[in-house]
């Protein structure tokens, strides 16, 4: 580290002062079914700070960590010509992963950071199993560094109230965390009880390609198929649609190799019909479709 990044560390560390400032920090859970993706952020009012650490808490028995992050876009360290790395989240032991973030800008070394719901990391979990996930959070290492301090050298944590670690909280639609929004579940199921790999009406799709089609997870009937007419002009398409969800119809020369043909295309429930001319497409041999859900409801 060169001298002026030093020289800004040491201001940091010996010029003890007293402030007004006050950090919440709080995470947000979310689920994709087979992973847990989880954000923390910080409310920060009133002085800005240049350094946080925090450790977030999981059952490592129920989740695997895939891989965290720190937030490089606002916490970053730069001696006046370029950013220098410094390291990553500390995930060892198995259970824990401690966030250390520091912004220290020899160009403007009194700036830090301030405002709300300001991002200071991320983790990325893959579930062991269908139970539900908890987290914890405290701050990093209280009474060994100091852990968030603010552009005027105040160790806040120091300070009884100015420091307040929240919960990590689930997504409001998904309090279970399976990837299933908690109303279609109770819509289709009577209860959140159910997991997004279970397949109750056994057609070979899951509660999540159930829910992401918009089709009845307890009817074999109900999915999303492609049905495909030609004539001596046209090529019709047509395919069973549910509301809010945006269909792509992909075509290839030979399996394995989809391309996308046409994109975004609304749903007019309950029934899509998407037309080519044959003349446009005369090599495409196989068709098929993709669906974007729309947000967890």
């Amino acid at each position: 580290m060169n001298t002026k990044l030093q020289s800004l560390f040491l201001a940091a560390a010996v010029c003890a002062a007293p402030s007004s400032a006050s950090v919440r920090v709080y995470g947000e859970a979310s689920s994709t079914g087979p992973e847990i993706n989880v954000e923390i952020y910080a409310d920060i009012a009133a002085t800005a700070i240049v350094s946080h650490t925090f450790k977030l808490f999981y059952n490592a028995t129920q989740l695997r960590l895939l891989g965290a992050a720190h937030n490089e876009a606002v916490w970053y360290l730069h001696d006046g010509t370029r950013n220098v790395a410094y390291g990553g989240p500390d995930s060892s032991p198995a259970g824990q992963i401690l966030f250390t973030g520091a912004r220290m800008d020899a160009r403007n070394p009194r700036a830090g950071v301030t405002g709300n719901r300001v991002l200071l990391g991320t983790a990325r979990f893959a579930r062991n199993g269908p139970a539900t996930p908890s987290f914890d959070m405290t701050i990093g290492r209280a009474g060994q560094f100091a852990n968030f301090v603010s552009t005027d050298a105040a160790i806040l944590e120091a300070q009884p109230g100015e420091v307040v670690m929240l919960s990590v909280r689930p997504n409001a639609t998904d309090q279970d965390l399976d990837g299933l929004g908690d109303s279609w579940e109770e819509r289709f199921f009577g209860g959140t009880r159910v997991f997004y790999s279970d397949d109750a009406d056994g057609d070979g799709v899951n509660n999540l390609g159930e829910q992401a089609m918009g089709s009845d997870p307890t009817d074999r009937r109900s999915y999303l198929r492609l049905d495909i007419s030609e004539g001596r002009e046209l090529i019709v398409l047509q395919w069973p649609s549910a509301e809010d969800r945006n269909y792509t119809i992909e075509g290839a020369k030979q399996l394995g190799r989809f391309e996308p043909l046409k994109e975004g295309i609304r749903a007019t429930p309950p029934l899509n019909t998407f037309e080519f001319d044959r003349n446009d497409l005369p090599e495409i041999l196989f068709f098929r479709i993709s669906v974007e859900p729309p947000p967890l409801r």
